[in-house]
């Protein structure tokens, strides 16, 4: 009865087609924004390790490029005592941290997570970076913080240059600690899988954060950490040490009193007392020394609870 209504009613017809016909972009129109964003989110869990590599060789690429135009000297010993140091890192966090602790991230996943959160959603992932990115940014405060942190820390910071190459000068000891601090992921429903992916979007940030290519602060530095935010992380100067720990954002900074932004030029290093030269410095931080000084005050006081206060206590 409907269509012959219609039909003997041009105008009638006109109408009710266009509605459907409305109804139907009006749902293509909500959805597409939706289904773009979870169709880059599934390519990019797919690719993230090829972009990763990709962005690695390019930064690596175009550094030397511009360091053999100004004519400046490749530092040899140093870009060794990276990569050694990279090496390290990676061989520890293949065996430790994928064969130990994703089989207890998966154990904990399957058995005790509170709820489960779906991987198809952006709103998801959204969430669940901002809530690494905060907690990234308490970890990287320790580690500036105590003393047992720092020693491992300090690796990082032991360039006297900044560059692509001090992007990569990780510690081992670090994939040893941090994935104990990922357990929250698994815990909370969301698939440690899944996770490794944010990781290795924040890997392929914080490589592009070691630069001087970037010398202008912009409206980036608002809300991001820029490449000109983390040269004063990474600058000994009285005013910058300890300050910008955010891993991508800069929010947490500005929210916690911790943000400073770049004035003078950055003096890089951590000092000649403390200074790491040699892969085999790289390898084992700052923990001879640490040690033997833990060791000292607990001759020197007679009780192991001051000794252990000291590994805990802010680095002189």
């Amino acid at each position: 009865m409907s269509s012959v209504i219609i039909s003997r009613s041009p105008h009638l017809s006109f109408s009710a087609t266009s509605r459907a016909s409305a109804g139907v972009n009006s749902r293509s129109s909500s959805d597409l924004i939706p289904e773009l964003a979870s169709g880059a989110l599934q390519w990019y869990r797919t690719h993230a390790m090829l972009v990763f590599a990709v962005t690695l060789i390019a930064a690596f690429s175009v550094e030397t490029a511009r360091q053999m135009w100004k004519r400046r000297n490749v530092d040899l010993t140093s870009t060794t005592t990276s990569v050694v140091s990279a090496g390290s890192f990676l061989l520890v966090k293949t065996a430790f941290g994928k064969l130990v602790m994703l089989s207890l991230s998966l154990w904990i996943y399957e058995n005790h997570r509170m709820t489960t959160l779906n991987v198809a959603n952006p709103l998801v992932w959204l969430g669940v970076f901002l809530l690494r990115d905060a907690i990234y940014y308490w970890e990287h405060r320790a580690e500036h913080s105590v003393r047992l942190l720092w020693a491992s820390h300090m690796v990082h910071h032991s360039p006297t240059t900044i560059g692509f190459t001090t992007a990569i000068r990780v510690p081992w000891m670090e994939a040893l600690y941090k994935p104990w601090l990922g357990l929250w992921v698994p815990l909370i429903g969301f698939h440690p899988l899944a996770f490794v992916t944010l990781d290795v979007l924040a890997a392929t940030i914080g490589q592009l954060q070691h630069t001087t290519a970037c010398r202008k602060r912009t409206i980036l530095d608002a809300v991001f950490v820029t490449p000109s935010a983390h040269r004063v992380h990474h600058g000994s100067n009285p005013q910058y040490i300890d300050r910008n720990f955010g891993a991508v954002l800069i929010v947490w900074d500005r929210l916690f009193g911790t943000y400073t932004p770049e004035t003078v030029t950055p003096v890089y290093g951590i000092g000649t007392k403390s200074a790491i030269t040699s892969p085999s410095e790289a390898l084992v931080g700052g923990y001879p020394k640490l040690f033997a000084a833990a060791r000292q005050v607990v001759g020197e006081t007679g009780s192991l609870r001051t000794g252990a206060s000291y590994l805990v206590a802010p680095p002189a």
